[in-house]
């Protein structure tokens, strides 16, 4: 999925909070063209109704409804968050033994953080052991964890075949 552009923001945000109905869908009386709506989920932030729910929604069946997949609101939680984001500390850590890294860039594993950092307010919790992989990340041939100011440098946290290695203990 590609950057989220402010109409497609706007059109999420609007069947968001036309979802407060009983039957929690936001049908085509939200102001939300149809149009949008076939983009938002063809990327997976919605879903549409079928012919049967259709039916039960009201008297008159409104031509289409849809509501936010769990992917759709936490698009919602992450972005405002993104835009106003505030660097996180990076703590000093080794690299696990026994791991595959996984490259990031910087602005990246900046976007990790914050992903993390809403772990509470997500419908989708991040994988069990990306929070320990991501603090124990270092700079390649650093030695250790610390800021990497160069935007084409990378970061690597390490994850095993399994998921994601936790963090040793310092």
């Amino acid at each position: 999925m590609g950057a989220l552009k402010d109409p497609e923001h706007q059109a999420l945000t609007s069947l968001r909070d036309a979802q407060d109905q009983p039957h929690g869908w936001a049908t085509d009386s939200c102001g939300v063209g149809l149009k949008a709506v076939e983009h938002l989920q063809k990327i997976g932030l919605c879903e549409m109704a079928d012919a049967d729910t259709l039916l039960q929604l009201r008297l008159t069946p409104p031509r289409w409804a849809a509501r936010l997949t769990p992917e759709g609101h936490d698009t919602l939680v992450y972005l405002p968050a993104r835009r106003f984001a505030i660097p996180l500390p990076r703590p000093a850590h080794e690299i696990p033994e026994k791991t595959r890294e996984v490259e990031l860039r910087p602005k990246a594993l900046e976007a990790v953080r914050l992903y993390l950092s809403l772990a509470d307010d997500l419908h989708r919790p991040p994988a069990p052991g990306l929070a320990d992989a991501v603090r124990a990340a270092q700079r390649p041939g650093s030695g250790s964890a610390g800021s990497c100011t160069s935007p084409t440098r990378s970061w690597t946290p390490s994850r095993t075949r399994s998921g994601w290695r936790p963090a040793p203990t310092p």
